[in-house]
């Protein structure tokens, strides 16, 4: 009654006073209804771009996928939007993206966007002042003038920062083998459309993180998220299976999940090679610290990685010990000598070893300072095919690949040769292998290598493409370095690139060994083998003849995708095939990978704008004695016997030649070169299998001749 007479005496004061107290109430509850949201779900945010939008600096088309023109050169948006006080965060998916594209908010950068070609969520930290009350203007340009197709969207401004939206929900992964024991893998997560997302971890002493990737050394490891829906993938490289689960945090929850990893590959008496592995501690570029380095390696079960930052001998194993690494891998101190007239790998290093001088330009004096260098025993031609300096090994103007001959007069005093190297894959898979098959009917001794050249955490994948070495792998930790170095010398390897092929001749010879043929003996009996997890598959073995492939077989689909790949196919080359000596090496192909966990790269140099990804492996040679000399003749010396013994008699040529081999055909056409007449006059006699074989040789000469004239490098 009091109050309603005091009321009605000074009604202004009063509902003055009511509705400032409303306006307290209302403004407390917005204020913890803002902070609920925030651990419930994110606010509302900026929507600056829902769909993909694709971009394209150049005129150039990179890949035969994209439209052939671009709409637009930069990615350019206006958005209006409330200052911001505090630190916010741009959101954006990425595909695609290999070169420099910067991020400018109003004219201020907030970084660039990952130069990785996964699709994948990036976080750009807001400052706070950099968003304006009003209309403000996001940039994303290319910063450079190279080829680079990419696609950028669902570009979000949140009123959060990175940190604690990244932090929001909790996660924690163990990974076990079958028996319980925890092991090191790789986890990587991604969201319902499948890319890679940013993750609340940054690296340490046991994890190596990178967008949607997080490598583990204990087995054990936790990360936040944002709230959403996750597919968690625990992989721990070639020779084991693949795990998931998928999870649903919500804001303020954790999620504890346990993944069960299991051997699908054999590869006892095999040990697992990478010859070409960086840090940017030592190398500079790429984003894999030495201590990263060390989690990844283990991460992707590579148990004698060789260090080969460039022009420097690094010896891991002090990091390796201290994080409690060296049980998993014995690693090797070598040197990536990187010249300007190409990149030699180059082990083992005796400590404290001065290196080779890498300003050489003159192949005998380079590889014979590699030579004398205290230890080495290995040197191993990188990436052929790539173009570095402005050089080309392996370019058709100084290579003549289906005889292996060098047209430049350079030196081939190397001993090994990348044929399949993860980090810089070829357009055409096979085609460092067909040159590889060049050098060996020369008659070098050049054993085939498979690595990763990774510089990076998650973007080139360490141990992707790796060498499996003959020896004992028993202990991982403990391997013996001089016994395998000597295995790899000898060619005794398989090449491995997401599958693993074995060859056997007579069930007793595999690859680097020297088979004896009796004059009575029956067929060669050749059996390939090729298995790999059941997240890969092949398609195809192929066998292949001093070069040239002879049989194909296609291997069945599995019967379900928790199979795993093992599959096997007898030849038999007929004795009468085999009267001089022949080398074989077995190859299998299949589909690349797609999923994130260990997605296959795109080319590093592409020649084209089509590409179809391909898993693939292959052996190292098994040399035939069959000519029963206990000596293996090259399809070089072959020719050189032919040519001296029928100088001047074209049909006594011409009759032998139909007995032999085309890449001993190919060899007697480089040899009769430089008598054009003699050449000229085979080449009338040729008939069938003969005349296809010099026509091919023609065809090879021809296209050294057209890049010198055109400086094709």
């Amino acid at each position: 009654m009091a109050s309603t007479i005091k009321g009605a005496e000074i009604p202004g004061l009063f509902w003055a006073i009511e509705l400032r107290n409303i306006i307290i109430i209302s403004l407390s509850i917005l204020h913890w209804l803002s902070i609920a949201s925030i651990w419930a779900g994110d606010r509302s945010p900026v929507v600056i771009e829902e769909a993909l939008q694709h971009v394209r600096a150049t005129a150039e088309r990179e890949w035969a996928w994209f439209p052939e023109n671009a709409p637009t050169q930069r990615f350019e948006r206006e958005f209006e939007s409330t200052a911001n006080a505090e630190a916010w965060t741009l959101t954006l998916r990425q595909q695609n993206v290999k070169q420099a594209w910067d991020v400018r908010l109003n004219g201020t950068s907030l970084g660039r966007l990952v130069r990785d070609e996964n699709d994948m969520r990036v976080d750009f930290p807001v400052p706070p002042g950099s968003v304006i009350d009003g209309k403000n203007r996001l940039e994303i340009r290319q910063n450079g003038s190279d080829a680079d197709d990419i696609r950028i969207g669902e570009v979000r401004l949140y009123p959060i920062s990175a940190e604690t939206r990244r932090n929001r929900a909790q996660v924690e992964i163990s990974l076990v083998d079958p028996a319980g024991a925890p092991m090191p893998g790789r986890i990587t997560i991604t969201d319902q459309a499948g890319a890679l997302i940013p993750v609340g971890a940054v690296s340490n002493h046991d994890r190596a993180v990178r967008q949607g990737v997080v490598y583990t050394l204990s087995g054990k490891v936790a990360f936040g998220v944002a709230p959403g829906q996750y597919r968690i993938v625990a992989t721990r490289g070639f020779e084991y299976s693949l795990a998931d689960v998928t999870i649903q945090p919500t804001a303020g929850q954790r999620i504890t999940k346990t993944l069960v990893l299991s051997r699908q590959v054999d590869t006892r008496g095999w040990v697992a090679c990478d010859t070409h592995v960086h840090t940017v501690t030592h190398s500079g570029h790429g984003d894999c610290t030495i201590e990263e380095r060390m989690v990844t390696l283990a991460g992707e079960g590579i148990e004698l990685p060789i260090a080969t930052d460039h022009n420097k001998a690094i010896d891991y194993r002090p990091i390796a010990e201290s994080m409690g690494a060296d049980a998993y891998f014995t690693p090797v101190i070598g040197d990536e000598c990187t010249t300007k007239q190409g990149h030699f790998n180059i082990f083992p290093i005796r400590p404290d070893s001065e290196l080779p001088d890498h300003t050489q330009t003159d192949w005998k004096s380079l590889l014979a300072d590699i030579a004398s260098t205290p230890d080495v025993k290995v040197a191993i031609l990188n990436h052929a095919r790539d173009i570095h300096s402005g050089f080309r090994p392996f370019s058709p103007a100084r290579h003549n690949r289906l005889t292996g001959e060098r047209l430049d007069g350079k030196a081939l005093d190397f001993n090994a040769m990348e044929i399949i190297n993860s980090g810089a894959v070829q357009t055409e898979t096979l085609e460092l292998f067909h040159d590889w098959c060049g050098l060996i009917n020369r008659g070098l001794d050049v054993t085939p290598v498979g690595c990763s050249d990774s510089h990076d955490v998650a973007r080139f994948i360490v141990g992707q493409g790796r060498t499996y070495i003959r020896c004992d792998d028993a202990d991982p930790g403990q391997i013996n370095v001089a016994d395998a170095i000597d295995a790899f010398v000898q060619g005794r390897v398989i090449v491995s690139y997401g599958l693993m092929v074995n060859l056997t001749v007579h069930d007793d010879s595999e690859p680097g060994d020297l088979v004896s043929l009796d004059p009575d003996q029956g067929d060669l009996v050749v059996t390939a083998r090729v298995t790999g997890p059941a997240w890969t598959r092949a398609d195809s073995i192929a066998l292949y003849v001093c070069g040239r492939e002879r049989f194909r077989h296609t291997v069945a689909a599995p019967p379900d995708r928790e199979t795993a790949v093992d599959a096997s196919v007898t030849w038999r080359l007929p004795r009468s095939e085999c009267g001089h000596d022949l080398w074989l090496t077995a190859v299998a192909t299949g589909p690349g990978i797609t999923d994130p966990s260990w997605a296959t790269a795109l080319p590093y140099q592409p020649t084209s704008p089509s590409f179809s990804p391909t898993v693939f492996s292959s052996t190292g040679a098994i040399r035939v004695d069959g000519d029963g000399d206990g000596t293996f003749t090259s399809s070089l010396e072959y020719a050189r016997q032919i040519v001296r013994r029928h100088a001047g008699d074209a049909a006594g040529l011409l009759n032998r030649l139909r007995s032999s081999d085309p890449s001993v055909i190919h060899h007697v056409a480089s040899l009769l070169r430089t008598s054009a007449d003699a050449l000229a006059e085979l080449e009338s006699l040729a008939q069938g299998d003969v005349a296809k074989a010099l026509s091919e040789a023609r065809r090879a000469d021809r296209m050294s001749v057209v890049a010198k004239l055109e400086g094709v490098q």
